[in-house]
């Protein structure tokens, strides 16, 4: 029984991922919900255990079977087969060979989208409920659906008398006819015909996410205000079957694919409409073969939505896709909101300040001087003195500057894209404006990201064009050439190749500074003119102590005695984690040559990981008296969700919770322990 642990939460999991969530519970009451009719409940849930069984049998990996990935759509199979025949032993066995077909569509889904790095959404539910559909018209032996006359003597098998009241209460309370129509569409996800049925997944809907229940409000009501407008009937039954395209369109895009903020909540006003026309006309064309449409609009909205993006050059709508998927918005929100304030935007790829020791920023961003315009991304640095004086004596030779002929580093991984090398170094005062940027190396990091490094030395760099570097290479030393009347370093990041590209505001990662006699370490930042930088020198014992290797167990016993055991590992996507046992707690780690950063936790938070977690949430191999490490925990992480439901509603257009946290060294000792080395 122990290699079947995992079907429970796969089986719950497989119901609430109708609705793209993960939560148990959620996905208990969608359980329930579909057994409203008994027969339903019943055939739906053999045909999800079909298709979990045999994706275990054939060994497919456990953790997408566990998120309930390859569960959803066969569940959606069975329970639209149940509620249009009547239960025996054909339909039992068609429920079952679906689900196993259900699974292997669905599996081939994933291949092909997979490669566009699209979701395959309920794709598999359509085609394969389509073709039994059409197959079942020469099933003679299979009878048409009349249970529904009777579900009053259904649920009162099912749950007796209070359950009867509960649901003609529910079906006689005097909702609004838009409002009745929202719940009968909830309710038609899974097939059932009531308000009942929709108001029961409403609660659930509720409860798994504020805002996903905001969008299905959102979403369902543009569609009925459209419809209004173009005059056509949006009451009744006849549109429950295709209203749930609605909501289910405005959560994938408004919260759940799509960060949700106030670009994803605007962009809905166009996307809805858009699948409304889709609605009705696809429903004129399947018509025609006597089909229903289901949920074909969401999924040709949303994949289209979701593929038109990935050809953006830029996100200037403000729509960001999930790089995390945490099935919640809630979730997705609050943690790329702590991802952006920890580590900064656009910054997937680390780049560090390209020199040894402590330097002066004496032209920062959108400087006094030059750094203008398309050009107004970029530093200068240069260094000082105890005196903070740049050069010794009267600074009339370019020897004299403490900066000149020092070695200058590659500031990340990359391949040399240009080089600039036979510029004669001016005397000081003068400049070449003829050469701007003298001699000049420019790596290319990726596609779209490339440092430049100017007034170099002439003769001095290192690499050749096609050379690969790495982070920390001394590439050159440093000159007075070009438009540079004293030695100084000019340091930017561009998007494209060329020698004096316009800049991009890019940070850099790592950055110990000085600044207003204020000590601090940052993760990313953009340094202003007047601060003392320096990459972090981190200590070799305390770095060692922190360096998580994949496969390393670390055993210990808590205050209680008991036996603990952490397990470096990584996930399917290469992201690393400490696995507790047996909590099965995960705190994930972000780890780099100079900081240790936990990036996210998940289970038990009253586990001695969870501790750990917020202990060491940031961690610097290196440090001075006074320095000081501020950062921030996501809120859904140290809040109690009683706390954050107000805030969840809100949540994309105002925060009023934060979670900061500050770290200060008081006292520097002269080493550590070597203890810490073992």
């Amino acid at each position: 029984m122990k290699k079947l642990e995992w079907f429970p939460q796969a089986l719950v999991n497989s119901y609430a991922q109708v609705f793209f969530s993960n939560n148990k519970w959620f996905g208990i009451i969608l359980l329930l919900l579909t057994f409203v009719d008994f027969y339903v409940g019943i055939y739906g849930l053999l045909s999800v255990s079909a298709a979990l069984l045999t994706g275990y049998i054939i060994g497919l990996s456990e953790y997408p079977i566990r998120q309930g990935y390859y569960g959803f759509n066969s569940l959606l199979v069975g329970v639209g087969l149940a509620i249009y025949f009547q239960p025996g032993p054909l339909l039992l066995f068609l429920i079952l060979i679906s689900g196993v077909l259900t699974l292997f569509v669905s599996l081939a889904f994933e291949g092909i989208l997979g490669k566009y790095g699209l979701p395959f959404l309920s794709l598999p539910f359509i085609l394969v409920f389509w073709l039994l559909r059409l197959a079942s018209r020469q099933f003679e032996a299979l009878g048409l659906n009349e249970r529904g006359i009777y579900v009053l003597n259904e649920l009162y098998l099912l749950g007796g008398n209070q359950l009867v009241s509960l649901y003609e209460w529910w079906n006689q309370f005097p909702f609004p006819s838009s409002l009745k129509t929202y719940f009968l569409s909830l309710g038609a996800i899974f097939f059932q015909q009531n308000i009942f049925a929709g108001v029961f997944a409403a609660i659930g809907l509720l409860i798994y996410s504020r805002i996903g229940f905001t969008l299905s409000l959102l979403g369902f009501y543009i569609a009925y205000a459209f419809y209004l407008v173009l005059g056509v009937p949006f009451t009744g039954i006849s549109y429950s079957f295709i209203g749930f395209n609605y909501f289910l369109t405005a959560i994938a895009l408004g919260g759940f694919f799509i960060i949700p903020n106030k670009s994803s909540f605007a962009s809905l006003l166009i996307i809805i409409p858009i699948v409304a026309v889709l609605s009705i006309s696809l429903q004129e064309i399947f018509n025609l073969f006597y089909l229903p449409v289901h949920s074909f609009p969401f999924n040709l909205a949303v994949l289209t939505f979701l593929y038109g993006l990935k050809f953006r050059m830029d996100n200037r709508i403000g729509l960001s896709t999930i790089f995390w998927q945490q099935n919640s918005p809630e979730k997705n929100l609050y943690n790329y909101r702590n991802f952006m304030d920890r580590f900064g935007k656009d910054s997937p790829i680390p780049i560090y300040l390209p020199f040894f020791g402590e330097w002066a920023i004496t032209q920062g961003h959108k400087g006094s001087y030059t750094h203008k315009d398309e050009w107004k991304h970029a530093w200068d640095f240069e260094i000082k003195d105890e005196e903070g004086k740049t050069f010794k004596d009267e600074g009339d030779y370019p020897a004299d500057y403490y900066c000149f002929d020092k070695n200058l580093l590659a500031p990340a991984y990359g391949t040399i894209e240009n080089v600039v090398n036979d510029v004669d170094d001016n005397p000081i005062g003068k400049r070449n404006l003829e050469k701007n940027w003298g001699n000049t190396i420019v790596i290319r990091h990726s596609d779209f990201l490339f440092s430049q490094l100017s007034h170099l030395r002439k003769g001095s760099i290192v690499p050749q064009i096609g050379d690969k570097v790495k982070k920390g290479d001394i590439i050159a030393r440093l000159g007075n050439s070009g438009n540079s009347p004293f030695p100084h370093l000019h340091f930017q990041l561009q998007s494209t190749p060329h020698i004096g590209s316009k800049t991009i505001d890019y940070p850099i990662s790592d950055v110990w500074m000085r600044y207003q006699n204020k000590d601090s370490l940052l993760s990313v930042a953009t340094p202003p003119v007047g601060a003392m930088v320096s990459s972090l020198n981190p200590h070799s014992a305390l770095k060692n102590a922190f360096s998580f290797v994949i496969g390393e167990q670390l055993k210990f016993k808590n205050k209680e005695e008991q036996q603990i055991t952490w397990t470096v590992k990584k996930d399917y996507s290469l992201n690393r984690y400490l696995e507790c046992e047996p909590s099965g707690s995960k705190a994930y780690f972000k780890l780099d040559e100079a900081m240790l950063h936990f990036t996210h936790f998940e289970g038990d938070r009253r586990s001695t990981l969870y501790r750990f977690y917020l202990a060491a949430y940031k961690i610097s191999f290196g440090f001075t008296n006074g320095l000081e490490l501020r950062d921030s925990f996501p809120i859904n992480m140290v809040f109690h969700p009683k706390k954050i439901f107000l805030q969840d509603f809100i949540a994309p257009f105002l925060r009023y919770l934060r979670g900061n946290t500050d770290f200060a060294i008081l006292k520097k000792e002269t080493d550590f322990p070597s203890s810490l080395l073992n």
